[in-house]
């Protein structure tokens, strides 16, 4: 996520983002941290979704991040799922459903 965030300013094509669990905790940020620059200051349309159990990245840490984003930014809280539940095939039509959603709005 972090590596494809940095290239979504980099191609005109690309009208808007869509962060499946994007991890900006601690560790992650010391490996991709030049990457979440990036994404944060694009002013295309956002959309980060994450669980509130994310052992990556807590609600918290994802407000205080996004609070410096530039553009319209949204997110979408999943109450008591994890980060790697969010990404199993139980959550597939919500995550579809999401982004369809995001999509139309662009």
């Amino acid at each position: 996520a972090a590596i494809a965030g940095s290239a979504v300013d980099q191609v005109e094509r690309v009208v808007g983002y869509v962060s499946l669990g994007y991890p900006f905790g601690l560790t992650a940020s010391i490996l991709f941290g030049r990457h979440n620059k990036a994404i944060l200051q694009s002013s295309k349309p956002k959309l980060f979704v994450m669980g509130t159990r994310d052992g990556f990245t807590s609600v918290k840490h994802l407000e205080n991040k996004l609070k410096s984003a530039a553009g319209r930014v949204e997110t979408h809280l999943l109450e008591g799922v994890s980060h790697f539940q969010m990404e199993g095939p139980d959550f597939d039509s919500q995550m579809a459903d999401l982004i369809d959603g995001f999509i139309a709005t662009l």
